[in-house]
Order: structure tokens, then C-alpha cells, then sequence
């Protein structure tokens, strides 16, 4: 991962986890950022265009992949509490991270 690239879109964590309610899905934070920060968001599927190795690209699971993962980063204010079944921007049913707003 660049993290050069994510850090636009990594800066606006703490207010988009504050704007969220009190128990969230990566999916549902992952929708929330790409409505409210829609330019960052299409930067980093644009740089991701091209999967390395790969026929077929696969932008949005590699960028939402970074995305959830980096609420990690973030102990202070969400908890990881489980994993839930969940559709993601795709309506595909998925499994994703389940968390709680301290």
C-alpha cells in the first residue's frame, strides 16, 4: 500500500467515525467515507486501477480493503466487537469487521 496516497482520506477518520452511530460495520464506514470525501475516494480507486498480476482489476476490493483495516489505527475511538454478515457497496452479502464507538 502507498500510504502517501490514503493519508487525504485517512485524515478524515476521527470525524467520520464521530459522525457515524454508536455501533458500525466496516462496510456501512466505507460507504459513509466515499459519499463524504468523494474526491479522495475516487483518487484511490483510480490509483488502484490496475491489480498487479491480474486480468481482471479489482480496485474497490483492494482500496476497501486498506480502508477497513485502517480503523485499527483508531483504539480510542471504535472497538472491533465482531464480525457480521453484510452487504457491501455491491449489495453482494459479505462478512465485515462489526464495531462500537468508544
Amino acid at each position: 500500500m502507498n500510504q502517501t496516497i490514503f493519508n487525504s482520506i485517512f485524515d478524515h477518520y476521527p470525524e467520520a467515525i464521530q459522525e457515524m452511530k454508536d455501533a458500525l460495520t466496516s462496510h456501512e464506514f466505507i460507504l459513509h467515507l466515499a459519499r463524504g470525501y468523494q474526491g479522495e475516494y475516487i483518487e484511490l480507486l483510480y490509483q488502484y486501477r490496475h491489480s498487479p498480476n491480474s486480468q481482471h482489476p479489482t480496485p474497490f476490493k483492494i482500496v476497501h480493503g486498506f480502508l477497513a483495516k485502517h480503523l485499527n489505527s483508531y483504539p480510542t475511538l471504535v472497538t472491533h466487537i465482531g464480525d457480521v454478515d453484510s452487504e457491501d457497496i455491491f449489495t453482494n452479502e459479505n462478512r465485515c469487521a462489526n464495531w462500537r464507538k468508544i
